[in-house]
């Protein structure tokens, strides 16, 4: 690497005489998320040391596949998972292809054929007949998750903390000064610091607002007026999927397309009022999911087993006798997830982030401060394209370049 690009970050951890090491990196990322790994991945692919914080015990952020009980053998768990986070990306988002070609995970298109349903009323339900194919979408076999598993196969797992939620950041001179709580088996609540010149935060604006004392540091370093607008620019980016919930009921074989149907419906009933064929591979784990319609602060008054108990009941009368009795079912309220949802987000309607930070590009260059989460994609914002391009487009991509 050229002397000119090198971006030396100093981390302090403690061994166990008390005694402080020394460890030469060059960037710390904050979040494991999509947009996080792939930051990872580029670094790691130029030699370029760095430390990514994670601050829940896995990776992947909003992407969760949670592995199917494989019942029909009695073989445990299965290999093959149902997504509750992001589900699928489509043709034009070529990033998404390259990536998942690269990582070697399979990509299957969404299962559409067959009619569609629509629920008038809790009696009511006409079937349409199957007419021109929908836009083509594209997920991945066994779940989301087999891609940041893929990508964090590729990277050195010394350089992965999980459980270490970052909660300050203070600008010390020409650097930052990031303080993490580390919830580790071996030191937890213990507080890590880690001395570095570039920071990655790769969460959405609001979460990262809402669990770093960030604000005071801005304020301090930044002219007033740019600052405060450059807060309030990222205090009102939406998150997206904070406010959804999603249902995901697994059956032994696909009844509905036994049946001639797609798996998907709509419904003006509720709760759910989207479902579609969520199956985990075109030969196994056979599922339908919804997304739910009732308000966050609705179902935050009925209990976990409630709702799954009316998702189920919505599936019998859309679909039929078959769909009663599920081998598995799951329940991810996103807005009940701290790393997810902040208070506004649980107030507004949900909508795609837009955020454009290029009127404060500047500041942020010689502050060596970058937001990559998938809310700061100009283009593609809230998709996991949108992760892959926020994070192309950071001021570390030259340095990249420079080392290709």
């Amino acid at each position: 690497m050229r002397a000119d690009h090198r971006l030396v970050i100093t981390v302090l951890t403690q061994n166990t005489q008390g005694m402080q090491d020394m460890q030469d990196i060059q960037v710390v990322i904050v979040g494991g998320g999509l947009a996080g790994l792939y930051a990872a991945l580029q670094l790691e692919r130029f030699g370029i040391a760095y430390v990514l914080l994670e601050a829940q015990p896995r990776l992947g952020g909003r992407i969760l596949s949670l592995p199917i009980s494989d019942k029909g053998t009695g073989s445990g768990v299965s290999d093959v998972g149902v997504d509750l986070g992001p589900t699928w990306f489509w043709p034009h988002q070529q990033r998404m292809i390259r990536l998942c070609r690269d990582m070697g995970v399979q990509v299957i298109e969404q299962h559409v054929a067959g009619d569609g349903l629509h629920q008038h009323s809790s009696a009511q339900v006409t079937r349409h007949r199957a007419g021109a194919p929908g836009m083509l979408s594209y997920r991945l076999a066994g779940g989301m998750q087999t891609l940041a598993t893929a990508i964090a196969a590729r990277l050195d797992p010394q350089r992965l903390r999980l459980a270490h939620a970052v909660t300050r950041l203070e600008r010390l001179g020409d650097s930052w000064l990031v303080t993490a709580s580390d919830a580790g088996e071996s030191n937890a609540g213990e507080p890590r610091q880690f001395s570095a010149q570039q920071v990655l935060l790769a969460a959405p604006p609001r979460t990262l607002l809402q669990h770093l004392d960030l604000s005071a540091s801005l304020r301090a370093l930044l002219p007033a007026s740019l600052s405060a607008s450059l807060l309030t620019a990222l205090a009102a980016t939406p998150t997206w999927m904070a406010a959804q919930a999603k249902f995901v009921a697994v059956y032994e074989a696909p009844f509905w397309r036994h049946a001639g149907l797609s798996g998907q419906a709509h419904s003006r009933v509720g709760p759910m009022v989207e479902i579609h064929d969520a199956s985990a591979s075109h030969e196994s784990g056979f599922a339908l999911f919804g997304f739910i319609g009732v308000e966050a602060h609705v179902r935050s008054g009925h209990s976990a087993d409630a709702m799954k108990r009316a998702c189920i009941a919505q599936l019998t009368a859309v679909f039929g006798i078959d769909a009663q009795r599920p081998v598995a079912t799951y329940l991810k309220d996103w807005a009940q997830d701290e790393w997810t949802a902040s208070a506004q987000d649980l107030t507004q309607s949900p909508q795609h982030p837009a955020l454009d930070l290029s009127p404060w590009l500047p500041e942020l260059q010689r502050l060596n401060l970058h937001f990559v989460g998938s809310e700061c994609a100009v283009e593609e914002g809230g998709y996991l394209e949108g992760a892959l391009r926020a994070v192309d487009a950071c001021a570390l991509s030259p340095v990249l370049a420079a080392e290709a």
